[in-house]
């Protein structure tokens, strides 16, 4: 049986996660924040690390970049299954990118933890897991951009039709959301920009990746870094914002 690793904020669900693994014969650690994870792995590396990502202070993706990053090759290939409240389409992209071999979203039955519990586990290595989870992962994302393409398109087409937005009166707001983004992109680095400049004149991440010379990946954690600077709630909606002009200067 494995060393499992459980780290989850509420001590409700780290009971009912060791409960239900001890019962299957595993030896179970717990923690209670990332801060004490991190100190777990570092006195004994567990065989399998269940990973709560909304957590105070040092959360779920940040003990995940660091064991990721680990230069300990034992550290570096825990297995890391994610267990978090929001079951988005964009954590579990992240996650997979980022390193996680599953995700499990709460509330979960026991029968399901178990069976997530023995198929990261069992079976490939975590380095062989690690790689597929991040294929599917930037396929998924590929998906979610061909949406958020789509989307722009159709904005684009609906645009002249609109014909009472054609000429805003002065002093009109625009969204929300696109005024503060701009009001952010001072605070971009001059590679950013260049991303967001290369992003809207190519039709996908992937061949604004070729034109870079980086991966996918790291074009991808680029999008998310810029997401958080301007304050856009996830990657594909940068996207679309980024496409249809609505960051430049000009934008409308």
């Amino acid at each position: 049986m494995a060393t499992i690793l459980v780290v989850d904020d509420e001590p409700d669900i780290r009971a009912l996660i060791q409960l239900n693994l001890e019962l299957d014969g595993h030896r179970v650690l717990v923690a209670a924040n990332g801060s004490e994870a991190l100190a777990r792995v570092a006195d004994e590396v567990p065989d399998l690390m269940l990973l709560d990502l909304m957590m105070p202070e040092v959360d779920g993706w940040q003990v995940l970049e660091t064991i990721k990053a680990a230069s300990d090759i034992d550290v570096n290939r825990i297995p890391i299954l994610m267990l978090t409240a929001y079951d988005t389409a964009d954590n579990r992209i992240r996650g997979g990118i980022e390193g996680a071999i599953r995700y499990i979203a709460k509330p979960f039955s026991p029968s399901a933890l178990r069976d997530e519990v023995k198929a990261a586990l069992e079976g490939d290595p975590e380095p062989i897991k690690r790689r597929k989870a991040q294929h599917g992962a930037l396929e998924q994302l590929a998906r979610q951009e061909k949406g958020a393409e789509q989307a722009a398109r159709g904005a684009d087409d609906a645009r002249p039709r609109i014909t009472r937005f054609e000429h805003r009166p002065a002093g009109l707001a625009e969204p929300q959301q696109v005024v503060a983004a701009r009001e952010q992109l001072s605070a971009l680095t001059d590679k950013q920009r260049e991303l967001l400049a290369q992003l809207s004149s190519v039709t996908s991440v992937s061949d604004a990746a070729v034109q870079l010379g980086v991966s996918r990946s790291n074009i991808y954690a680029s999008l998310r870094r810029i997401s958080r600077k301007l304050g856009v709630s996830s990657v594909p909606e940068l996207l679309v914002l980024v496409r249809s002009g609505a960051l430049s200067s000009n934008g409308s």
